[in-house]
Parts: structure tokens; sequence; C-alpha cells
């Protein structure tokens, strides 16, 4: 994921807040290690961990991290944590995504669940890649979102990275609700689709370094148009 610095929001999210990200995608319906659950800015794999204890029985996990010393930190929580076959990958999710269709490396990998709390409205998110001719399809019948604002990039990765029945929560800024022009349409296209399940405001200061008000998005992919 795209960063100038390592920041403590970028790398951990509250206990708290990861508990309701896991109750929101009923993560409580995995059953078996077949179940995937994934995190493309996974940071320290906080998120990650608290989804899986969430769940009655053993999950997969998958994460990427763009900084090389977190994705350490995140494998070591891993282990720590009892799982050792976590697959924790380090790159740039938008512009170098690890994980794909074991078929066919031009389509993404999907996942029974997807949890994320990405950078907040970051200015780089394109680098390293054209969004207009973007391999994965990720912003196709959406619009490609506005060249220094990355917030809806995350979002139409972590949907494309869904399975047909997949649930998932991003944190997000409020900002997603209102911003107007390609933000708006592409906001009208994921509600149109039927994928928005539910939106829960969040207070200010939760996180570390940033005092902002923030938004949950919950939502239950359905089929893609």
């Amino acid at each position: 994921m795209p960063r100038s610095r390592v920041k403590a929001k970028d790398t951990y999210t509250p206990a708290e807040v990861s508990r309701i990200l896991a109750k929101v995608i009923s993560v409580e319906k995995a059953q078996s290690a077949s179940d995937t659950v994934y995190d493309p800015t996974c940071g320290s794999g906080s998120l990650l961990l608290k989804v899986a204890d969430e769940a009655p029985g053993e999950m997969t996990l998958y994460g990427q991290e763009m900084d090389n010393a977190t994705k350490a930190l995140a494998i070591m929580n891993m282990w720590l944590h009892g799982y050792p076959s976590a697959e924790i990958k380090k790159d740039n999710t938008l512009s170098s995504p690890h994980f794909k269709d074991k078929d066919d490396n031009s389509k993404l990998k999907t996942f029974d669940f997807a949890v994320a709390n990405p950078p907040f409205s970051t200015k780089s998110w394109s680098s390293g890649f054209d969004p207009a001719n973007d391999l994965y399809e990720r912003f196709k019948n959406y619009g490609i979102p506005p060249a220094k604002n990355g917030d809806y990039a995350f979002l139409l990765h972590i949907i494309r990275s869904l399975k047909e029945t997949g649930k998932g929560a991003v944190i997000l800024p409020h900002g997603v609700l209102f911003r107007g022009n390609v933000e708006a349409q592409i906001r009208q296209q994921i509600i149109q689709r039927g994928y928005i399940k539910g939106i829960i405001g969040l207070p200010a200061n939760l996180f570390y370094g940033t005092g902002i008000p923030l938004v949950l998005l919950c939502w239950i992919k359905k089929m893609l148009i």
C-alpha cells in the first residue's frame, strides 16, 4: 500500500474497531480452514488476527503490506498468535497485487471475507500502474478515482477481491459518503449494484495521528454487472 512513512494508524487497528469489523461481516459463520480472509493493507496484521479470533473455527489468512519492516512484524505476529501458515506478501497492493487467480494471472484471487483499514485519502495511490488500463479491471464500469485521493481505489480493489457471496468491511474517511464528481459516480454504481449492506459512523479520535470522523462501510457482494 502506498506510504511515505509508517504511522501507528497505518500499522494497527484498535481492537474494539477490529471486533466490529469481524461482527458485521458475520465471520462467526466461518467453519474451516477453507474459509479465507484477506486484508490488502494489513499493516502489522492486527485486524486479520482479530477477525480470525472471532471465527469459531480455523481460517486461512492472507495479507499484503508495502512497508518491509511492517510486513516482517505482521509475519512475526502471525507466528506468535498461532497462524504460521498465513500468507503475508510485501508490495503495493494497487499496482502489484500478489494474490491472483491460480488459473488466470489477469484476475485477482477472490476471498470469502475481506477487511481493511487503508491509508486515508492517499495521494499516490496510482503510483506504479495506469488505472485507465488496469489489468484486473477494478475500475471498469465504475470510474477511476481522483488522482490525488485513493479511498475508492482501495474500496474497488476489495470488491474485486471478494467471491460472489463474499462479505467485506472497510474503514474510510467520512468524505467518501458525500464527495462529488467521479467519486459520486463510483458511489452511485456501487449502490445500484446492491453491494452496500450497511454504513456505520465512527467517532473522531479513534486512531492515533488522526482526529477526523470515520465511516465503516459494510457490504455483502453480489454478482458483478
